[in-house]
């Protein structure tokens, strides 16, 4: 340590600059875009788990309301007694199926008129004296409907199950509901019903939402029963994409690549599965950190390259001043020619050459000096006399109006008190926050005693913000303004509404105060004029405004939004900042 020491003040003013810069820039410059490139792809993570929870969540509301409507279908199916005893009758005269036919195709009909979604409606009839039509009605035999849905729907004694994908006579896909038909005071069965849903309608409930990430579909069986590659369909997501489903979102690892994973499940068992990529998610993440290495090195060796020249320079007008300061010290007060530069090294220079010749005038100067610097702390003493002296009178008043019995006048004169002490504030303009809705509560409480129940306030105030730091004096104006002017004759009580939130003004975490009222509003061309240099009303507004500007610059202040019956809003803005000057 102690070698480390000696070499770096034995090091040249070239190289000591060297060394810090690249101890106090590279080293935070690495830390800084590590950590940052860390949170970002975190957040990018929470921000596309989001994303894809509220898409699988959209998409299972869509597919619930089709299954729910086949279920519905089913049921009133299912109670039709008219339609039982058609299936159940036996008929014995070739002409008496057909008012059967009759009532049967109009139901049927009038269902899939009204839900065109359906791709079909098949009633199977253990009933041989009923023919088939050649539409709706078919004899139960292995192959209506295929075997081992048989099988299972037998087994359901008149719940609802849906199939596995099949393919109808066009060759298209589809997912059946299918329920046994029996009597509602029995379990015989007397047949069953299918209700037919194209597989393509339930793709473009997902399709719709599946940008940049893989959507699947699957049924209670954890089979896929839509997706975007059809060869797929009926097979096992595990099988088919590789991870089992144990967590509601997790990263796992598809084809050797890792996969953001995300399902929800719907109430009868159905899964909806969304996959994205991490490389997809973190590719512009990526792109932009590559972009800010660049640009870092790039200033990096910008900046290395100035401070070789910089420090060259200084070097050399330093060891010139390095001279002169060895001539004076051998006595030699001859003036050596003076570095016209205005600089720190030009002047200390210039005060080499003139230090013999100006010795007595400095002193004289700290002498003035001195003498002003004593003025100035007698006048900001006795500065502090006066507000001191006035909330000192005003306490003696409301000790004698305690002493006289008046209560009220010892409140009132007690509100007032505290709101000088306060808004004085030892001369100092910025205060807390919670000091200003302190003064702005005192100012309230001595117009309430002025203006009884003409008005009433309301605090929506996020007490979190109640240490950040803001000018003094900033809601009573407007607090006063909305008193003495909003109040219109019909109207019963103004509402004051006092509103601090956090906010983002120009990319920047801002402080919004706001100050509402419901009464009689002013026109536009009013409005403008409130703000403007030549505007003769409204003093205290615009007096704040500039305040704001002045302390914060011009991308703060005060906007006003008012309608004529309405109401007026005041919005304050300012920079949050937490500690206090």
């Amino acid at each position: 340590m102690n070698t480390l020491k000696k070499l770096f003040k034995n090091s040249s003013l070239l190289q000591k600059l060297l060394i810090m810069f690249l101890t106090v820039t590279i080293i935070p410059l690495l830390f800084i875009t590590i950590f940052f490139y860390d949170r970002t792809e975190q957040r990018l993570l929470e921000l596309t788990y989001e994303n894809m929870q509220s898409s699988n969540q959209q998409i299972s509301s869509n597919v619930n309301t089709q299954l729910d409507s086949l279920r519905q279908i089913s049921s009133l199916i299912y109670t039709d007694e008219t339609l039982q005893t058609y299936l159940t009758q036996t008929y014995t005269i070739d002409y008496t199926f057909v008012e059967a036919y009759r009532y049967i195709d109009g139901l049927l009909y009038s269902l899939l008129t009204a839900n065109n979604n359906i791709a079909s409606i098949n009633l199977y009839v253990d009933n041989k004296s009923l023919p088939e039509d050649g539409l709706f009605i078919k004899h139960i035999a292995p192959e209506n409907p295929p075997t081992p849905f048989l099988a299972q729907l037998q087994q359901t004694y008149g719940n609802n199950i849906f199939s596995s994908v099949m393919q109808d006579k066009d060759g298209k896909n589809v997912i059946y509901l299918g329920r046994v038909l029996n009597f509602n005071t029995q379990s015989q069965l007397y047949g069953m019903m299918t209700i037919g849903l194209h597989e393509d309608l339930l793709y473009r409930l997902i399709e719709k939402e599946e940008q940049n990430k893989r959507v699947y579909l699957l049924n209670e069986n954890n089979q896929i029963v839509s997706a975007a590659d059809k060869s797929l369909l009926n097979v096992p997501f595990s099988e088919a994409i590789g991870p089992e489903l144990t967590t509601k979102h997790e990263v796992v690892t598809i084809d050797g690549d890792p996969t953001l994973l995300v399902y929800n499940t719907m109430n009868h068992g159905w899964k909806t599965v969304s996959l994205t990529p991490i490389d997809e998610i973190m590719r512009s993440s990526r792109t932009t950190a590559l972009q800010i290495v660049v640009i870092a090195l790039f200033s990096l060796a910008i900046s290395i390259f100035m401070i070789i020249v910089i420090a060259k320079y200084l070097s050399l007008r330093l060891r010139k001043l390095n001279r002169q300061a060895a001539q004076v010290e051998q006595g030699n007060f001859t003036l050596l020619p003076v570095d016209s530069s205005k600089d720190e090294i030009g002047q200390l220079s210039a005060a080499f050459n003139e230090m013999s010749r100006r010795l007595k005038d400095l002193i004289d100067k700290l002498y003035v000096k001195e003498i002003a610097k004593r003025d100035a702390e007698l006048y900001a003493l006795q500065s502090q006399i006066n507000p001191h002296f006035l909330y000192n009178t005003l306490s003696g008043i409301s000790s004698l109006a305690i002493q006289h019995g008046d209560a009220e006048v010892s409140e009132i004169v007690n509100h007032l008190a505290r709101f000088y002490h306060t808004s004085l504030n030892m001369g100092h303009q910025y205060i807390t926050l919670e000091k200003e809705l302190a003064l702005t509560k005192h100012y309230l409480a001595i117009q309430h005693m002025r203006f009884d129940d003409s008005f009433m306030e309301r605090w929506e105030v996020d007490e979190s913000l109640l240490t950040c730091e803001t000018l003094k004096l900033l809601l009573q104006p407007f607090v006063e303004n909305a008193i003495n002017h909003a109040i219109y004759e019909d109207h019963t009580c103004l509402e004051i509404a006092i509103r601090v939130y956090r906010s983002v003004h120009d990319g920047a975490p801002a402080l919004m105060l706001e100050v509402e009222d419901d009464g009689c509003g002013m026109p536009s061309e009013q409005v403008e004029t409130l703000l403007s240099a030549e505007s003769k009303s409204g003093y205290g507004i615009k007096n704040v405004h500039e305040r704001i500007q002045l302390a914060y610059g011009p991308n703060y202040g005060v906007t006003i939004h008012s309608q004529v019956g309405r109401g007026t809003k005041i919005m304050i803005i300012l920079p949050l900042q937490q500690h206090l000057r």
